[in-house]
């Protein structure tokens, strides 16, 4: 926030919240303050960030998360400024400085206190001190060996002359709306859009982890079952042995036995262990590529599971790279901490009815509605909860993407080949094949798609199906999606 922006603000809110009284505080995050200021009938909100990219102060009309248990210096401002007057809010000088004047009354006396917001990009701070200047907390500490002290008990002093340029953002103030109001938009926007940034790629660094860790165990198993496919060559070695038991006695290195697979025959050389009898010998070979099958029985069964989930894996790759809002993020979290590859840390409960429907909603250009799914979650309730035996289900063929629905509703028999090509469209445009010229889409009757007990959001098994080729997009005359 420039200096030339912070004195319109702060002569904003000098006009609009002196007199009044700070009711409640809370602590949105580990940078940004929340006053709730009662005046005059009304309840505002004041944001004071000192967050190192974008420190501001403004009233605010959203809405912020409210910590269940206060953060220190929340408890702090609590225990000494709820119930205090704002005598006036100025700007310090031309710097990036605004300074919050209190009184509160204590028994006989008023207590004068200054709430200092210092917007000073890296070393933001917010500080309350006394009517002396003596600092009484801060959100930030800074000790006595720093340019400029900031610790409780000691005198706040003034901010080192400021090096270079600082490159500031343009506001532009609509028609009819305050700088306060023009802040809180324009800020808030850039917040919005760190935080989707920064939880984007937190998302993608948890995926391609996964990716990475199926890909070691891929590779393991397939070298596993390599090992016991060569295994297996000890059948072939024990009956070998059958053939030559006669010549065999403990104590030899090796034995030569005539291999009639050969064409022509071969004589071969199999190695023996000189601690074993010949029937030791023998058994030996056979229980260890009896071990080699039955370790291939098991990979086989394995095997499946791992590309399964390796493919799993990579349309979630394409999930988050569609990604363009939080609830799609939402969506893609869920589905991480639901499959196991995330860990749920903190309270992200959200209400049903306040969560975004994880579907998009068409109507092609004959009528008939077509539902595509947002998500991995959402393509599974096309499936549960929308679908209905003779709808007709899609997905673009070989490569993740969205699934997609036409709700029939009764209309069979005006199903057109028009409304079939326009819903593969939007199933191949909301898929990885989205700038391909032409892609291929299956689709069949909803009652022949499963989804296998245990499977990962958006996996099924498909009974039968036909295609379709065509060119990724939302047709017109298909609708908007809403």
């Amino acid at each position: 926030m420039n200096p030339s922006l912070l004195k319109v603000i702060a002569a904003e809110l000098n006009d609009e919240l002196s007199g009044g009284v700070v009711s409640k505080i809370h602590q949105s995050d580990d940078r940004t303050l929340i006053l709730r200021i009662f005046i005059r009938g009304r309840d505002l909100k004041l944001l004071v960030s000192a967050r190192h990219s974008l420190p501001r102060l403004h009233l605010t009309d959203r809405s912020y998360p409210n910590p269940p248990s206060p953060l220190r210096f929340c408890a702090f401002l609590r225990s000494r400024i709820t119930n205090a007057r704002i005598e006036g809010v100025a700007q310090t000088g031309f710097e990036r400085i605004a300074v919050i004047e209190l009184a509160k009354k204590d028994g006989e006396d008023i207590l004068k206190m200054r709430l200092v917001a210092e917007l000073t990009g890296k070393s933001s701070n917010i500080i309350l001190v006394d009517d002396n200047g003596i600092v009484l907390d801060a959100l930030r500490f800074f000790g006595p060996e720093s340019a400029r002290p900031v610790v409780p008990g000691e005198k706040l002093g003034a901010l080192p002359a400021a090096h270079g340029a600082r490159e500031e953002e343009h506001i532009v103030k609509e028609e009819g709306e305050s700088w306060n109001s023009a802040a809180d938009r324009h800020y808030s926007a850039l917040v919005e859009g760190e935080e989707f940034a920064r939880e984007k790629a937190a998302l993608k660094k948890v995926i391609n982890e996964s990716e990475k860790k199926l890909l070691r165990k891929l590779s393991n198993l397939e070298g596993d079952r390599k090992k016991a496919e060569e295994g297996l060559s000890f059948y072939k070695k024990g009956e070998l042995l059958t053939t030559v038991f006669h010549k065999m006695k403990k104590g030899m290195k090796e034995v030569e036995a005539t291999d009639y697979s050969k064409d022509p025959p071969e004589d071969v050389l199999v190695s023996l262990d000189v601690l074993l009898s010949p029937q030791e010998n023998v058994e030996r070979l056979f229980k260890r590529a009896r071990k080699s099958k039955t370790a291939i029985n098991l990979l086989d069964k394995r095997l499946p599971d791992v590309k399964a989930e390796l493919e799993y894996v990579e349309s979630l790759k394409y999930e988050w790279e569609a990604a363009e809002d939080k609830a799609a993020l939402s969506d893609i979290r869920e589905e991480l901490v639901k499959g196991g590859y995330l860990k749920e840390t903190e309270t992200r409960a959200v209400k049903a009815q306040e969560k975004a429907e994880p579907i998009r909603r068409f109507v092609s250009s004959e009528g008939f509605e077509i539902l595509c799914g947002r998500s991995g979650l959402g393509n599974d309730q096309l499936l549960s909860k929308y679908a209905s035996g003779e709808d007709i289900w899609f997905h673009v063929k070989g490569s993740p993407g969205s699934h997609a629905l036409i709700k029939v509703a009764g209309k069979k028999q005006a199903l057109t080949v028009k409304t079939i090509e326009e819903a593969a469209s939007i199933a191949a445009f909301y898929s990885k094949l989205k700038e391909s010229g032409k892609a291929e889409v299956i689709y069949t009757e909803a009652k022949n798609v499963k989804k296998p007990k245990g499977a990962k959001p958006g996996m099924v098994t498909v009974k039968e199906y036909k295609s379709v080729v065509v060119r990724p997009g939302v047709p017109k005359g298909a609708g908007d999606d809403r």
